[in-house]
């Protein structure tokens, strides 16, 4: 049987994107092949072979991509989202666009218009399928996010996080309201939503402390007979916990490989 091959293309080279990439290259039997990267920071490409680097996103089609990634910032879905889907299939991990009803309608009207899908990591999500198998069950979701203040992007929240010297409450209330104050911070919040009860119902708190040292997201969800607890503490670099990199690059392998074996989904 001939194995074909899906052909991805990667928007953002930062952290995250950089571990994706080298992960792909890593296994050349996935039947994976990455067609482009694109990043706003042009200096971010200037390390790479010069038919991967696309100094302009404009271009993406020309690659002929069969799943473009974004991993960079919502600011990207809102400018190309459409554009994209109106070409190929799109995951993207800044989940925080969705808490824009209007973006998430528009997206859905262009995936049956066009016939191509939408794909939302699960990321630092644990449980994700328990919450999305059960979301006419539950009747409280409760997202509990606690970070140094240094590793929160503040600017939005118009908050210095030097300035921050004890454990302070920086949002309490429905998950769609902290997406646009914290966009780069609290994707997890928003997948929880979206494969749970809804941007409205899921109740999101931002605790940050300059003694803490690590990244803990704590999961509560109650309904009639069921009670789900789950916990992630793991080490920080900037906005982005340990696992990530890894959890982006599966959510991918498993939307992409074509490659032998027996596959986990």
């Amino acid at each position: 049987m001939t194995q074909k091959t899906t052909r991805i293309g990667l928007i953002g080279y930062g952290q995250i994107g950089a571990v994706v990439h080298q992960m792909i290259e890593a296994d050349p039997h996935s039947g994976m092949e990455v067609v482009f990267i694109h990043d706003t920071l042009p200096a971010r490409l200037d390390s790479l072979p010069q038919h991967l680097a696309l100094r302009d996103l404009g271009d993406f089609a020309s690659r002929k991509p069969d799943l473009v990634v974004e991993m960079a910032h919502p600011d990207v879905t809102r400018q190309w989202g459409a554009a994209i889907l109106e070409q190929t299939n799109y995951m993207f991990i800044s989940v925080t666009a969705l808490a824009d009803q209007g973006m998430e309608e528009k997206l859905l009207e262009i995936t049956h218009r066009c016939g191509t899908r939408v794909y939302i990591p699960h990321g630092g999500v644990v449980g994700m399928d328990a919450l999305r198998e059960n979301r006419e069950v539950w009747e409280e979701v409760h997202v509990v996010m606690k970070k140094n203040p240094k590793n929160v992007d503040c600017a939005r929240a118009g908050v210095d996080p030097d300035s921050i010297t004890k454990e302070t409450v920086l949002y309490d209330g429905p998950t769609r309201g902290i997406c646009p104050i914290f966009p780069r911070n609290v994707n997890t919040h928003a997948s929880i939503a979206y494969a749970g009860i809804g941007f409205d119902r899921t109740h999101s708190i931002m605790i940050v402390n300059p003694a803490w040292d690590q990244a803990t997201v704590s999961i509560h969800a109650k309904g009639p007979g069921v009670d789900l607890r789950v916990e992630r503490v793991e080490s920080i670099t900037g906005v982005t916990g340990a696992s990530t990199p890894a959890s982006i690059f599966n959510s991918v392998q498993m939307i992409g490989s074509t490659g032998p074996g027996i596959h986990l989904r």
